[in-house]
């Protein structure tokens, strides 16, 4: 009674847990928090671009509108808060998707 008790209950746990899972499982746990996570420096050249284009938005709002220091500078901040955050969405949009 005791083999045929312990028999069923070995094969059928490293079957399906051992097989497939473990190794999928950890592969893909570790692959997803990897691949849907932003990197660090994926962040740092994100806000580097957001602060360049902010600038050049200023700029070109100052040249071509002849308007303020004020309004330009507050265009340019306004785009390179608003570009970044926009660019990690939809970074994070298209991460969760697959």
């Amino acid at each position: 009674m005791n083999a045929a008790h312990s028999s069923p209950q070995v094969p059928v746990p490293n079957v399906g847990n051992g097989g497939g899972s473990n190794s999928g499982g950890s592969g893909g746990h570790n692959g997803d928090d990897g691949g849907k996570k932003l990197r660090k420096y994926e962040i740092v050249i994100i806000l580097l671009t957001g602060g360049f284009v902010g600038f050049i938005a200023g700029t070109l709002k100052r040249m071509m509108d002849h308007s303020s220091y004020f309004e330009a500078i507050a265009t340019g901040v306004v785009v390179g808060f608003a570009l970044p955050g926009f660019i990690i969405m939809i970074i994070k949009f298209i991460r969760n998707q697959s």
